[in-house]
């Protein structure tokens, strides 16, 4: 299995409801888009589970062992319907003929 990280975003908000700053105590998660086996995904990585300070080898590492929890992203959710689409257009075709 190869992942490789194509996006990884940081996201912050202030813990008493106040104004949200890039500061290590306001992080509260990572989104991070990557591939594995040709398949663009997605996974959000709480600070729980993994700090900010985490390197890209720690992230990869996190994502191998948690890989059920990642999601399709919109683009392959795009790719699969198109490919319905074409599989159920053929078999109308069929009937028809």
């Amino acid at each position: 299995m190869n992942i490789v990280i194509t996006s990884s975003k940081l996201q912050y908000k202030a813990n008493d409801g106040g104004i949200s700053r890039r500061i290590p105590e306001h992080f509260v998660k990572r989104s991070v888009i990557f591939e594995v086996d040709g398949e663009e995904r997605r996974i959000d990585i709480v600070k729980s589970a993994l700090p900010i300070s985490a390197t890209e080898d720690e992230v990869v590492a996190y994502i191998a062992d948690n890989l059920s929890e990642s999601t399709v992203t919109q683009q392959e959710l795009k790719k699969l319907q198109e490919t319905v689409d074409q599989l159920v257009l053929d078999q109308l075709m069929r009937g028809m003929a």
